[in-house]
């Protein structure tokens, strides 16, 4: 395909695919003449084996979802096809403060699995474009930063959250929640919005606080809600128009991250 001059459009998931994963694959589809999709849950990310264990696998759906949007190829490896018999990571240490805030501090070593099997991904699939989530918006500046240092010619693409019709992010793991939790959790979106829309300078720390309060109500486990630099993600100590909220919360047994980002 790269000698035909077909360009080469990727998007990596671990599966148990939902409209947000589609709307990368469209996304791809728009710019590049071919998208491959990986699936792969990859075992060196997960902090705890459990979560690993638990985490959805939903294959033949999801081979449904990505022929109905006429995605090209499926890369569906098994871990010993990925790594063989070292499961060694690489090492993040080095990319910068913003690796360890957030879900850095959160799921240490998370990052480090996430980088070691990118890497792997895209010396296999040799994309010229790759397409990711919003939703996890840490992760894509760990992803552009292994671009700039190790595959310059790779473009990326930051595309937008996919959100149910009650503004709640979608996420695999969303099927996890129970129905009141699930009831729930469209206010992590209502809160993200309730900082987003008074991000004034005499207004923005107290509405913060507010919305972290709101979001420590049981039964929501609180995590953070922090207001951000977008590109260095240091926690803001005094107003700036641009920024990113972030936000982490557990609903029962399961983990929600959301963003908004604010452009003056």
């Amino acid at each position: 395909m790269r000698a035909a001059n077909l360009s080469i459009g990727f998007v990596p998931t671990m599966g148990a695919l939902h409209y947000g994963h589609l709307s990368l694959i469209e996304a791809a589809k728009k710019k590049c003449d071919i998208v491959v999709c990986s699936i792969f849950v990859n075992p060196t990310q997960f902090n705890q084996e459990s979560d690993l264990n638990a985490y959805p696998r939903t294959l033949e759906n999801d081979i449904q979802l990505l022929l109905s949007c006429s995605c090209d190829i499926l890369f569906h490896p098994e871990v010993s096809e990925m790594y063989g018999e070292s499961m060694e990571k690489e090492s993040t240490e080095d990319y910068g403060n913003f690796i360890h805030v957030l879900e850095g501090a959160s799921r240490p070593g998370h990052f480090d699995g996430v980088v070691t099997v990118l890497r792997k991904l895209f010396l296999l699939v040799l994309p010229h474009q790759v397409f990711f989530g919003q939703k996890d918006y840490q992760q894509c500046l760990v992803v552009q930063t292994l671009i700039h240092r190790s595959f310059p010619e790779i473009i990326f693409h930051l595309c937008p959250i996919a959100r149910e019709m009650d503004g709640l992010a979608m996420s695999s793991r969303n099927v996890r929640l129970t129905e009141a939790e699930r009831a729930l959790a469209p206010k992590i979106f209502e809160n993200l919005s309730l900082v987003a829309n008074n991000w004034k300078k005499d207004y923005w720390q107290s509405v913060l606080s507010q919305a972290s309060i709101n979001l420590q109500q049981e039964p929501f486990v609180f995590e953070y809600l922090s207001a951000c630099d977008p590109k260095s993600l240091r926690e803001l100590d005094t107003f700036q128009e641009n920024a990113i909220i972030l936000v982490a919360v557990r609903l029962g047994s399961t983990r929600l991250i959301d963003n908004l980002i604010i452009q003056a």
